[in-house]
């Protein structure tokens, strides 16, 4: 009885790097992917160009060749950290103007006034003090909303990082 061979060809994989760069594969494909292009042998400067993308190596039989650094880290995780870092601080930035903005107005509601423009004309006081609201609710949903995202991101970072560490 004959095995089936699931090898992919250079040219199969080729193309699921090309729908990597078009951003047309699923998170779980995207893994698929770089696993296949551990185990896979195939160069190319599309294979190579997704492969640094990826942070991942392609795999050699003698590991007794390889020398690994520890402490090299992986393009891919290098920026996460920088984009985890930044997104944080403007989440924080964000909830504390909220904050801060929250407490002033507590203290002065009654000295408090509104002014607000639509197509070019100023509104009355009342209709300015329920735009800028609206607007003040709208900033809150985006905030709590880019929290919401940020956890669910790092969730998948975590979740990917946590598929690329070598096995020791």
């Amino acid at each position: 009885m004959k095995e089936q061979d699931d090898k992919l060809t250079l040219q199969e994989t080729e193309q699921l790097c090309r729908l990597y760069m078009d951003c047309r594969l699923s998170v779980f494909e995207e893994t698929e992917l770089q696993y296949i292009l551990t185990q896979v042998d195939y160069h190319s400067p599309l294979i190579d160009d997704v492969r640094n993308t990826m942070g991942c190596e392609p795999y050699i039989t003698d590991k007794t060749s390889i020398k690994i650094d520890a402490n090299r880290k992986r393009p891919f995780r290098k920026w996460t950290v920088y984009i985890s870092i930044a997104a944080s601080i403007a989440i924080l930035f964000g909830i504390s103007v909220t904050f801060f903005r929250d407490v002033s107005t507590d203290q002065n509601r009654s000295q408090s006034y509104y002014i607000a423009y639509a197509d070019g004309h100023r509104l009355s006081d009342d209709a300015a003090k329920v735009q800028i609201e609206t607007d003040i609710k709208s900033a809150n949903d985006f905030f709590r909303e880019m929290t919401e995202l940020e956890a669910r991101e790092k969730q998948i970072i975590d979740k990917f990082t946590t598929f690329n560490t070598p096995e020791e």
